[in-house]
């Protein structure tokens, strides 16, 4: 049975908090397209001959055959294309899972809250950001210079220049209304809001395409995975992300952007971790930089640091009447239920609501 806490002082800590992910993400697919015709983009293999060159090398500066899976650009193709799609849940409501009924509560509270001052829609805006400018293309978008972003969703059709938006400082509706191509302000703010909908009420579903004019037999970048054993025995030393697909007569390894990995680009929207060098991060309970390694929330204004002090979070969000008077730190903590994931503390104020 749960103990309840002296006072009954509200916490957000628990020995058993989990959290599904708010947004369901497919697997994004690339293809080659000429005019109407769509053709999959395949992942290949090939032999290369490069130079030893790293620290300590066994033959240095001497022939280092390698296997690679690589992918290309169809001959007769003049645009590459990545398609994904979203599912917006409202998941960030409720915990998934949690070991207290009073801290349950009170996540709920927290959330109807952040709901009421408008909070969603300012992590909606954000996704929103990241989707128009192509961050989720990755090393793609810099391969290209003329491309497209376009959304569909609940029979409409708004589409983005990329280009014109930021990677690093974030656009705001007028900014992003600006760099439509297709559509108008009206629709941006419908699809806003339908995604601030999806997070709080009910799902919102709506599916993205990048498209970029690019000459044939260009590189395109999809996922790389790790290398596991039974690659390993093949001696791939680069392998690429891909799905099955039946085409030409045959079945392919069309080459594939992970869910993940779109998400990744999707969450870059922590511009609250309040550290000069860096720009908007990916959300994580840490402030974790792949690229550098940097951890910039490790010793303060971590996920865990913050909900600490439930009584200070709930009261903010209690005294918001708009989301600007939101704090920071706040839309972070909602923002990291929104990813998901599990949240559980072994404090002893966690052993004692468990």
């Amino acid at each position: 049975m749960a103990k309840s806490k002296p006072n009954d002082t509200v916490s957000f800590e628990t020995g058993m908090l989990a959290y599904a992910r708010s947004l369901q993400i497919s697997e994004g697919v690339f293809f080659g397209v000429n005019g109407d015709r769509r053709i999959p983009v395949e992942v290949l293999e090939k032999g290369v001959r490069g130079q030893s060159s790293e620290d300590r090398a066994k033959n240095p500066g001497l022939s280092n055959p390698q296997t690679v899976e690589f992918a290309v650009l169809p001959q007769g193709c003049t645009a590459v294309a990545l398609d994904f799609s979203i599912r917006v849940l409202p998941k960030t409501m409720a915990p998934h899972a949690c070991g207290n009924p009073a801290v349950g509560k009170a996540y709920v509270d927290l959330a109807a809250e952040y709901a009421r001052a408008g909070g969603f829609s300012v992590l909606a805006e954000l996704y929103a950001w990241n989707i128009a400018n192509a961050r989720f293309a990755w090393r793609n978008r810099f391969q290209v210079d003329n491309a497209k972003v376009t959304v569909r969703f609940s029979g409409e059709k708004i589409a983005f220049n990329p280009a014109i938006l930021s990677l690093d400082e974030v656009a705001d509706r007028d900014e992003m209304a600006a760099a439509l191509v297709e559509g108008d302000r009206a629709g941006l703010d419908r699809f806003i809001e339908g995604m601030t909908r999806g997070l709080t009420e009910s799902p919102f579903a709506f599916e993205v395409t990048w498209m970029a004019e690019m000459d044939a037999g260009q590189e395109i970048f999809p996922s790389q995975e790790y290398i596991r054993e039974e690659k390993a025995a093949k001696d791939l030393s680069r392998v690429y992300a891909k799905l099955p697909v039946f085409f030409g007569g045959r079945e392919i390894g069309q080459a594939s952007m992970h869910s993940q990995k779109i998400g990744a680009a999707l969450r870059h929207i922590d511009i609250w971790h309040e550290d000069d060098e860096y720009g908007p991060i990916a959300v994580n309970p840490y402030g974790g930089v792949q690229e550098t390694a940097a951890v910039l929330r490790k010793t303060k204004n971590n996920f865990y640091d913050i909900r600490r002090k439930a009584e200070d979070v709930l009261a903010a969000v209690r005294n918001a009447k708009t989301a600007d008077d939101i704090p920071g730190s706040v839309h972070f903590m909602l923002a990291n239920l929104v990813r998901g994931g599990v949240f559980g503390s072994s404090s002893k104020t966690a052993e004692a609501n468990s």
